[in-house]
């Protein structure tokens, strides 16, 4: 696939799921098309930068959850 081909196709992508979050009403929704977001961009990429991006979205979760203690 061409450097051109992939840029058209991640615009393509970028652009459907920006459409579906700004769509959305429900905030949990918006998460939800987000994180749908998140999945077809890993998909897209080799397998072998699978384990650095569940690495980042791990650290975001954690992140997360110790905000969420009192």
């Amino acid at each position: 696939m061409s450097i051109r081909s992939q840029q058209s196709t991640a615009d393509n992508r970028a652009s459907w799921h920006s459409g579906r979050i700004a769509g959305a009403v429900s905030p949990y929704e918006r998460l939800r098309h987000a994180l749908e977001w998140v999945m077809a961009e890993v998909r897209a990429r080799p397998k072998t930068d699978v384990p650095g991006v569940v690495d980042e979205i791990t650290r975001v979760a954690r992140t997360l959850n110790e905000r969420s203690r009192p």
